[in-house]
């Protein structure tokens, strides 16, 4: 059964990276006035994957399957070793100690009022 999960979260941490990363792209591509910033992109992705991290994942094993899966994202994408080093060692922190950085809910929180 382990198995199967550390396949499982691998993949969801993958298909959050890669779409969040593509999505991105194609709306600078487009030179959309709501194209996420590349910077803004990668928080987004770490926020994502460190709640996935707080609320499915209570072992350390767990969490490191979701940063293989974002590390392959990053290699699917053809990033350079050292994007994918850079992206890698900015969110990995994050998502082993499985918190969400805690400007986002503020910013929603502004956003909702």
């Amino acid at each position: 059964m382990g198995l199967l999960k550390n396949l499982k979260l691998r993949n969801r941490a993958y298909m959050c990276a890669y779409n969040s990363f593509r999505f991105a792209a194609r709306l600078r591509g487009d030179l959309s006035e709501f194209a996420p910033s590349i910077a803004e992109t990668i928080q987004s992705v770490g926020d994502e994957l460190a709640a996935l991290a707080r609320d499915g994942c209570p072992t350390e094993n767990e969490r490191r399957q979701l940063i293989e899966g974002l590390e392959g994202a990053l290699r699917a994408l053809g990033l350079s070793d050292a994007a994918q080093v850079h992206i890698v060692s900015q969110l990995a922190p994050r998502i082993m100690a499985g918190e969400p950085a805690s400007g986002s809910k503020e910013a929603w929180t502004r956003i909702a009022v």
